[in-house]
């Protein structure tokens, strides 16, 4: 990937994160946005994000990024000037899920060398 995406690409989640932390934040506080993937043609950006909880909190994100999703596109297009408005595509991941597993592993590990 090139420079100019992979810059994009953290522009954008940093944008998504600022846009959920100040308008949504009853529902950020459960929520990361771990990555983004902007196509070659700037026309479509693919938003993986991972929920801390249940399976009923993560069903309720997945509602909310379906029901917001157009005003979060919007405040993203407010803040970068894009010559046409990315399409976002919400993608749950279990990647917090995946770092937990790996921080109680690497616990287990220190724990039975010591």
């Amino acid at each position: 990937m090139s420079l100019r995406l992979n810059r994009v690409n953290e522009a954008i989640e940093h944008e998504i994160n600022r846009v959920l932390r100040t308008y949504f934040r009853e529902e950020a506080f459960c929520v990361t946005i771990v990555g983004t993937l902007v196509s070659a043609d700037f026309k479509f950006v693919q938003v993986k994000f991972s929920v801390i909880g249940n399976d009923e909190v993560c069903r309720r994100m997945v509602k909310f990024f379906r029901k917001y999703k157009n005003f979060i596109q919007q405040k993203l297009n407010e803040k970068m000037q894009f010559r046409y408005a990315p399409e976002l595509k919400f993608e749950m991941t279990d990647a917090i899920a995946h770092g937990n597993c790996m921080i109680n592993l690497l616990n287990i590990i220190s724990e039975t060398e010591g």
